[in-house]
């Protein structure tokens, strides 16, 4: 908690963990190349999953996609963001043919 917090004060919600799973599965492999990204990493000895960040409202999100399909949203501060996430990470894999 931030240091200039005074004690005694209610929770504030900063980073919202969900997950969930696309409709196919995912070729991480082709996705790590997608530009549209704002980055994305993948080490498949270290990680068996593409790491990629969005833009959303000049903030980056950070998502987790399997190549089964399953993945982890984080960072968000809403639901309303967490679902502006999503619909960015499906709009960006339809675009690139991955879904």
């Amino acid at each position: 908690m931030k240091k200039d917090v005074p004690f005694g004060t209610r929770p504030i919600i900063t980073n919202i963990v969900a997950t969930g799973r696309f409709p196919n599965d995912v070729d991480i492999v082709k996705a790590y190349g997608i530009s549209d990204f704002v980055h994305a990493e993948y080490n498949p000895e270290t990680y068996p999953a593409l790491l990629v960040k969005v833009m959303i409202h000049d903030e980056r999100k950070h998502v987790t996609i399997y190549k089964n399909g399953k993945y982890i949203i984080t960072g968000a501060k809403s639901e309303e963001e967490l679902h502006e996430v999503y619909d960015e990470v499906i709009r960006i894999l339809k675009k690139n043919d991955l879904l």
